[in-house]
C-alpha cells in the first residue's frame, strides 16, 4: 500500500482488549492505544498504515454510538460513566452537577454531548437512572447491555395474549383424547413456573407404556401472528440467576400452557411402547387434553424417592415407579450406544448478608436424569416420524469432531500423562476411553472441560442428520415448546401428520402438502440458521452475567490468596480456577515470570520456559492472589503467591 493509500473499517476491542481496525473478516490491524482515545467500538474510520502493520486514525467517517449505559462513578472532583458493554473500554464524564436522587452505584442511561479525541475525554447527559438493589439485578442489566434482546413486548403481542383465556381448553376437549383420568405428574426445579412437560407410564405383560405429554402451544399461537413472530424473534427463552426474558408472554408460558396441577390442559402426547429391555416397539402421537395430579421437584424427589412415592397418591406413586424402572432401562442403553455424558458440575452463587461469598455445585440427582432419558426418547420418536413422513422440519444435529481437535486433545492428555491410546476410526470411543482414564485424577473436571472443548456446536438443521455426544441417528426438538422456537415448529409438523393420519411408526404414509401446512424447506432452513444463532447467543449472554457475578464475589476477597487450578492458557496469559470459591480469574503472561521468557505451546496447552524454569500447564495447582477486579469486562485479575 503506497502512502496516499487509505483503508476503511470498523474499530473493534480482541479479546484481550486491544483495539483493531477490521477492513474484512480476513483483513484486520491494531490501533494503539493512543489512536483507541479517538473512538468508540463500531465507529467507522479511515486509517493509514504504518511500517510495523499498525493502523493510524486519519478520520473518523461515522460515529456509531449514540447513547451509553453504564454505572455512576465519581473519581478526582468528577462524575463518570463504566458501560455496561464490556465492549466499551472508555470512561464518559457526565454532567457536573448531579441531582441528590442519583448515587454512585445507580445505573444510568446517557446521551452523548461530545465524542472521545486526543485532546477530549466522551461526555454525555444523563437521561434516566435506576437504583439496583442486588448484584443478582446489575448482572442482568450488564449482561443484556449490547445484546440487542428485547424485554418488554409490542403492544400487538400484549393485545392478541389478553384476548387468550381457557376457553381454548373447553372448546377443544370433545375432539382430543381425553387422559385426565391418567395420574400425570410434572418433574422440574423448586423455582420453575412453565411446565411445559408431564410424564405417566405404566407396566405391561412385555415392558412398559410411556406417556410423555407436552403443552400445546401451536394450539394458541398461530402461525405469522403477533405471537408467533415475536417468539421467532426471540427464538429461546433465556434463563437468568433469578428471572427469565420468556419467548412468550408469561400468560402463556407460566398459565395458560403451563402444565400446573389440578388443571385441565391441552397437550400434545407421545405414547411410546417399549420393551422390558428400553428397546422401542412403537409410538404415537396424538392431541390430547390433562389433568396434572401432582407437582414434583428434583430436589424432593431425588433425595427421598421411595418416600416421596409414599406420601403422594397411590396410582401416582405405581406410575412413577414405573418410571424409575424405564429410566433405569433408557440409561442403560444410553451406556450401551457409548453416548458421551460430561456430568460437569453447575455452580450457583451462595447469597449471604448482601453479598456473594462463593459459588456451590448444584446437586443432580436421578431424578433429573429420569425426565432427561424420558424427553430424550420423545425427541427420538419426533424424529423418527418427522423423517419417515418426509415433512419439512428442524432436526438437532451435533457433527463429529474436528480431527484435527482430536489429534490436539491426544497431545494435550499426553502432556497431562493420561493413556490416550487412539483408533482413528473410533471417535467416540476414543473420547470415552479418554474420560475414563481421567476419571482418577484430580484435575478430571479440567480435563473434562478441554474434551468438551474439542467438540463441535449443536444446531439446528432443516436435513436429517445424527447427533454425535447422544449417539443418536435422528434427534430433534420436540419436548419444550413454551421456551424453544425450534420445537414449536416441530409441534406444528406433527400436528399437520396427525391430521394427514400419520402419527405412529408404523405408519406407511409419506406427508402430502396442504394448503394449511405453512412451511417449506427453505422457510425451515431460514428458520433452523436463525434460531441456531439466537441459541448461541442467549448461552453468551447466560455466560456473561455468571462472569459479573463470579467479579462480585472476588471484589469480597481482593488482596486474598487462595489455591487454584489452571483451567486454560493462551499466548496473554492463563485462567485459574480459585478451589475455595469456584470462580475463575486471569494472570497476564508478563506476571507469571519476571525472570525468563514464556512460549505459548498449543499442544499442550501451556505456557513453557524458555531457560527451563517454571512452565505452567492446565490442571496444575498454584497460589493466586485476587488482586483487582473488572466487572464490566468480567474478568478477575491475579497474581502468583
Amino acid at each position: 500500500m503506497s502512502k496516499k493509500e487509505f483503508l476503511i473499517g470498523r474499530v473493534k476491542l480482541n479479546k484481550s482488549g486491544k483495539g483493531i481496525l477490521v477492513v474484512s473478516e480476513d483483513e484486520k490491524y491494531f490501533l494503539p492505544k493512543r489512536e483507541m482515545f479517538k473512538v468508540f467500538p463500531n465507529d467507522k474510520v479511515k486509517c493509514s498504515i504504518t511500517l510495523k502493520d499498525r493502523a493510524k486514525i486519519v478520520e473518523v467517517l461515522e460515529r456509531n454510538t449514540k447513547t451509553i449505559k453504564g454505572v455512576l462513578n465519581f473519581n478526582k472532583k468528577r462524575h463518570y460513566l463504566s458501560s455496561l458493554d464490556s465492549s466499551y473500554h472508555l470512561d464518559v464524564l457526565v454532567d457536573s452537577k448531579i441531582s441528590n436522587s442519583k448515587k454512585i452505584g445507580d445505573i444510568c442511561e446517557a446521551k452523548i454531548t461530545k465524542q472521545p479525541s486526543l485532546k477530549y475525554k466522551p461526555s454525555a447527559k444523563i437521561i434516566s437512572s435506576k437504583k439496583i438493589s442486588d448484584p443478582f439485578e446489575e448482572a442482568f442489566e450488564v449482561a443484556l447491555e449490547g445484546s440487542e434482546i428485547e424485554v418488554n413486548w409490542p403492544k400487538s403481542v400484549i393485545s392478541e395474549t389478553n384476548r387468550l383465556d381457557t376457553s381454548f381448553v373447553d372448546n377443544n376437549s370433545d375432539i382430543r383424547e381425553d387422559l385426565r383420568n391418567l395420574p400425570f405428574v410434572t418433574i422440574d426445579g423448586k423455582s420453575a413456573k412453565d411446565f411445559d412437560d408431564a410424564l405417566f407410564a405404566k407396566k405391561t405383560n412385555s415392558g412398559f407404556v410411556l406417556f410423555v405429554s407436552i403443552a400445546d402451544v401451536a394450539e394458541y399461537v398461530d402461525f405469522e401472528s403477533a405471537l408467533d413472530l415475536e417468539a421467532l424473534n426471540r427464538g429461546t427463552s433465556i434463563y437468568f440467576k433469578r428471572k427469565v426474558i420468556p419467548m412468550l408472554p408469561e400468560k402463556i408460558s407460566n398459565d395458560l400452557c403451563s402444565l400446573k396441577p389440578g388443571e385441565d390442559k391441552l397437550t400434545l402426547t407421545c405414547e411410546i411402547e417399549i420393551d422390558n429391555k428400553g428397546q422401542l416397539k412403537n409410538f404415537k402421537f396424538y392431541n390430547s387434553i390433562i389433568n396434572s395430579k401432582a407437582r414434583l421437584t428434583y430436589e424432593k424427589l431425588g433425595a427421598q424417592f421411595e418416600k416421596e412415592k409414599n406420601a403422594l397418591p397411590k396410582e401416582v406413586s405405581i406410575s412413577l415407579g414405573s418410571l424409575e424402572k424405564i429410566y433405569r432401562l433408557l440409561s442403560a442403553n444410553r451406556s450401551k450406544r457409548n453416548a458421551i455424558d460430561f456430568d460437569l458440575p453447575e455452580y450457583y452463587p451462595f447469597y449471604d448478608k448482601q453479598k456473594i461469598k462463593n459459588f456451590r455445585p448444584i446437586e443432580r440427582n436421578h431424578s433429573h436424569q429420569l425426565v432427561e432419558e424420558c424427553m430424550i426418547l420423545a425427541n427420538v420418536c419426533a424424529a423418527e416420524l418427522i423423517s419417515k413422513s418426509k415433512i419439512p422440519s428442524i432436526y438437532r444435529s451435533h457433527e463429529k469432531p474436528d480431527p484435527l481437535k482430536i489429534m490436539n486433545l491426544k497431545n494435550f492428555l499426553t502432556s497431562r500423562q493420561i493413556k490416550n491410546n487412539m483408533d482413528s476410526y473410533k471417535t467416540r470411543e476414543n473420547l470415552i476411553s479418554w474420560m475414563k482414564a481421567a476419571k482418577t485424577k484430580k484435575i478430571f473436571e479440567v480435563i473434562t472441560i478441554q474434551i468438551l472443548r474439542s467438540m463441535s456446536l449443536a444446531k439446528y438443521d432443516p436435513k436429517l442428520s445424527s447427533h454425535f455426544a447422544l449417539s443418536l441417528d435422528k434427534y430433534t426438538h420436540f419436548t419444550s415448546p413454551i421456551r424453544r422456537y425450534a420445537d414449536l415448529v416441530v409441534h406444528r409438523c406433527i400436528k399437520e401428520l396427525i391430521s394427514q393420519n400419520i402419527n405412529s411408526l408404523s405408519s406407511k404414509r409419506k406427508f402430502i402438502k396442504s394448503n394449511s401446512f405453512p412451511y417449506s424447506l427453505n422457510a425451515v432452513s431460514d428458520i433452523a440458521e436463525d434460531i441456531s444463532i439466537k441459541d448461541r447467543n442467549a448461552e453468551k449472554i447466560s455466560r456473561k452475567e455468571n462472569k459479573y457475578l463470579q467479579c462480585k464475589c472476588a471484589e469480597n476477597y481482593i488482596g486474598k490468596n487462595f489455591e487454584g487450578s489452571i483451567t486454560s492458557a493462551f499466548e496473554f496469559g492463563i485462567f485459574v480456577k480459585i478451589l475455595e470459591l469456584n470462580i475463575e480469574g486471569f494472570i497476564h503472561v508478563s506476571k507469571l515470570s519476571k525472570k525468563d521468557y514464556l512460549v505459548f505451546d498449543e499442544a499442550s496447552i501451556s505456557m513453557k520456559s524458555t531457560k527451563n524454569k517454571k512452565s505452567f500447564y492446565v490442571g496444575d495447582i498454584l497460589k493466586v492472589k485476587i488482586e483487582s477486579v473488572e466487572s464490566f469486562k468480567g474478568r478477575v485479575n491475579l497474581s502468583l503467591h
